[in-house]
């Protein structure tokens, strides 16, 4: 299996993905039904806030951060606390992921959360560019993380998974307490939205700075809605499996109060 079929296997069989989905869908919801420029919002806002609602959403799903419940509570105990704040749609559409199955997890400062031996960290990009993130541009901890080579490389091509020569001047990543570099591996979750279109980009993949390319591979959330355990869909029917799926795909329609004017999308990296 190629790393992109043991990534979406892993977390699709755990139901982190159905978590993340909905983690993405909630905070571009509320982001942009809150978006209001009469009251002084600028283009920016949304950029910004959409990415703050969406590490707050992910911290309730997973139980983490401010929303942290201990292992071994009873289904369902302590939601009341996780849901405090969301929009009643958005409470009601919750999938329960028991607390402990993921962890906050950052990484060099980088907000990130992982599930066994998988992490991923957060980056919006401008919409309709994901092909063409400039990884090269971005944080030093993204840098690094879009450096390694392709996983998927047979060996007789000396593929160490390590970042390849010429990389060596990135500042080295610092893993937490029982961790190393060979044993988790970095993935990025990437987000951006046109207000004007109202359609969303959502890819979880492995990013790729050294052949020009954004992506070794990545895993288009709206295009592949993953299932909640149990077999309940996440935000409609879901296509069948495709490999590097690279196009924009709408996502249901969003509320805005007020049509903005045209601008310039935002970019907010970490």
């Amino acid at each position: 299996m190629s790393e992109q079929e043991d990534a979406v296997t892993d977390l699709s069989g755990a139901g982190v993905l159905a978590g993340i989905h909905w983690a993405g869908t909630s905070a571009y919801w509320k982001t942009m039904d809150d978006y209001d420029p009469k009251t002084g919002h600028k283009p920016g806002w949304v950029g910004y806030t959409a990415h703050s609602l969406l590490c707050d959403r992910l911290d309730r799903v997973f139980s983490c951060g401010d929303f942290h419940l201990p292992v071994g509570l009873p289904a369902g105990a302590g939601m009341d606390i996780v849901k405090e704040g969301l929009p009643a749609e958005d409470a009601d559409s919750m999938p329960y992921i028991e607390p402990g199955l993921v962890s906050y997890s950052p990484l060099n400062g980088s907000p990130g959360w992982k599930f066994g031996s998988w992490r991923w960290l957060l980056q919006s990009f401008q919409f309709g560019e994901s092909r063409k993130i400039p990884w090269a541009r971005m944080s030093a901890t993204k840098r690094r993380v879009a450096s390694y080579q392709n996983p998927d490389q047979p060996d007789i091509f000396g593929n160490t998974g390590l970042p390849p020569e010429g990389f060596g001047s990135e500042p080295a990543i610092t893993h937490s307490e029982n961790e190393e570099e060979d044993t988790i591996t970095t993935l990025v979750l990437a987000h951006s939205i046109h207000r004007e279109l109202r359609r969303r980009e959502f890819l979880l993949g492995r990013p790729n700075r050294a052949r020009g390319q954004a992506w070794h591979w990545n895993y288009n959330l709206m295009r592949n809605p993953p299932d909640f355990p149990g077999g309940r869909q996440v935000g409609g029917s879901p296509q069948p499996y495709t490999p590097n799926p690279n196009d924009v795909v709408s996502d249901a329609p969003l509320r805005l109060r007020q049509e903005p004017q045209k601008s310039k999308n935002e970019e907010t990296s970490d």
